[in-house]
């Protein structure tokens, strides 16, 4: 018999499919509607504008009125947002209406489910509420583009049909969690703004969050939304299913890996983050190399390289949240913490940006080189803390 927290898990992978379903549509877009590739990374990183200010409503409003109002709200809300989209095919402002609805819809279940599948968890391991439901978010953040890119390659009317599957997989979802029992009802002081400030700005939220974060997914989307333009057509393979298939391999290499992390995580969460660090450079230097010198097989490459990094610092991040957060400020700060890791969203509009006076091997340079650093300076510090030889310059 499924357990209550598979249920709140199946909700989470339905939000992440319609999130990330977008993603092997932009080469639709541009083939089919004549999309210029910043209106279309522009419309792939505009669901932010959403997701932001959700996370952090959420957070807040869970407190006082539960996680599973939460939960009701952002699936009806992803039912919305994939109407949108399918009623866009011709209307670039539905299309964007729809991107910002998913990202409200999104916010409004990642911070209440993280906290709500740490009630489910307890009594196991301390960390395994936020690793399921991370697991379920990323599970999701695969299977949607992977299926999306099946459907616009080979199903006829690929800008409706492709929303189609994940309106009839959101109302299963929906379905599945409407009346799933909440274990903590209680209506909760409101952490207060300063408290949450207090609890995000100390050392090990510094050092294991806010430095990282941003790369969970912006490693990814370097993988799925980037590179395949960078290395541009692939002779004899269907374009816009590869490309899915390039997604669903980047979060799928995460998937696999987070649950033999998760107790490395628990145990040496500092190590976790520096190796996670240190994958995402070399992620990035792969990526360099592929714009420098563009070849079909670097794509499956850096993907596996780059959804490693995913899952390694998605991990550290999730399991050095609970192991340092009290349950009335999980929510807050969860909320904050993906807020964080969204800014990585923003990547490939900038790097598109940026394309238009400079070559992108140049950003992406860059990015490898930030990486790299704060690899060094995440060691640097776990030396310092560990009695060793202090960080020189």
């Amino acid at each position: 018999m499924a357990q209550p927290w598979h249920r709140l898990a199946a909700a989470l992978v339905a939000a992440g499919w319609g999130a990330n379903q977008f993603a092997p549509m932009l080469l639709v877009y541009r083939a089919e509607r004549g999309l210029t590739e910043q209106a279309v990374t522009g419309m792939f990183a505009v669901y932010v504008a959403g997701l932001v200010p959700a996370l952090l409503v959420a957070a807040w409003w869970s407190q006082h009125h539960g996680k599973r109002p939460m939960l009701r709200i952002s699936t009806v809300l992803m039912l919305l947002g994939s109407l949108l989209l399918l009623a866009g095919a011709d209307a670039p402002w539905l299309l964007a209406a729809g991107r910002v609805v998913g990202g409200v819809g999104i916010g409004f279940a990642m911070g209440p489910g993280t906290a709500w599948m740490k009630e489910l968890s307890a009594g196991e391991v301390p960390g395994t509420g936020a690793r399921r439901a991370a697991l379920a978010l990323t599970g999701g953040f695969a299977l949607g583009p992977l299926a999306a890119g099946i459907a616009a390659q080979w199903l006829p009317a690929p800008l409706h049909l492709t929303y189609a599957l994940h309106l009839v997989v959101q109302a299963v979802a929906t379905v599945l969690v409407w009346n799933l029992p909440e274990l903590d009802r209680g209506d909760h002081p409101t952490p207060s703004v300063g408290r949450v400030v207090r609890h995000v700005t100390q050392g090990w939220f510094l050092r294991a969050v806010l430095l990282t974060a941003p790369w969970v997914f912006g490693c990814a989307s370097v993988s799925f939304a980037v590179m395949p333009s960078v290395i541009g057509p692939l002779p004899g393979l269907p374009r816009i299913a590869a490309a899915g298939a390039l997604a669903g391999l980047t979060l799928g290499t995460s998937v696999l890996l987070q649950p033999s992390m998760k107790r490395w995580a628990t145990s040496h969460p500092g190590r976790v983050t520096a190796l996670g660090m240190g994958v995402t450079a070399l992620g990035m230097g792969l990526a360099t190399a592929a714009a420098l010198r563009p070849a079909w097989w670097w794509l499956p490459l850096i993907a596996v390289v780059l959804g490693s990094a995913h899952g390694l610092v998605l991990v550290c991040c999730m399991t050095t949240l609970e192991l340092n957060t009290p349950q009335e400020l999980m929510a807050a700060t969860t909320a904050v913490t993906y807020c964080l890791t969204y800014i990585g969203f923003l990547s490939p509009y900038v790097i598109a940006v940026l394309s238009l006076v400079g070559p992108a091997w140049i950003a992406l340079a860059a990015g490898a080189g930030i990486a790299a650093v704060t690899t060094a300076w995440l060691a640097a510090q776990r030396l310092t803390a560990a009695g060793g030889p202090p960080a020189t310059a």
